[in-house]
């Protein structure tokens, strides 16, 4: 029994959050998480070329998202404060942005690539992709729907 402990521990710290995983209640203040809504997630960077080509489809669908019901939140993981500026400036990103430059965020979610993206509600893990997902905004919306039912 302490040996599949000790495993699911290592395999936890290996993948971080998984479907279901409540976030922990520093991340939640952090990210100022409400109940009753759902949130994504974004996690990204300047030096990200995938990143670079998500986040214009990621400012589209936070323009067409219920924002009663949806929020979708930038964690920028860029080390240095005013490129990670600079680069949110450029991109005119309309959604909310935590800067999460000494990766404190990130490592908590730990996730296997970048960009990456969490659908989260209630401190739950409902979803989440990794990496370039081809028509992100679509796949998003899609999942938003199946997620309200």
């Amino acid at each position: 029994m302490k040996s599949l402990i000790s495993i699911l521990f290592i395999v936890n710290l290996l993948f971080g959050y998984q479907k279901g995983d409540t976030i922990s209640s520093n991340i939640v203040k952090k990210l100022a998480l409400q109940k009753d809504k759902i949130y994504i997630i974004d996690f990204f960077a300047s030096w990200c070329e995938s990143c670079k080509k998500e986040l214009p489809l990621l400012i589209k669908v936070s323009k067409e998202i219920d924002r009663d019901k949806f929020e979708l939140i930038g964690v920028d993981v860029d080390e240095d404060i005013k490129k990670a500026e600079e680069f949110q400036r450029e991109l005119n990103i309309p959604f909310r942005v935590v800067n999460d430059p000494k990766n404190k965020i990130i490592e908590v979610f730990n996730p296997l690539g970048m960009p990456s993206l969490y659908l989260v509600k209630d401190g739950k893990v409902l979803n989440f992709l990794f990496g370039a997902v081809n028509d992100i905004d679509k796949v998003i919306l899609d999942e938003l729907r199946e997620q309200s039912k």
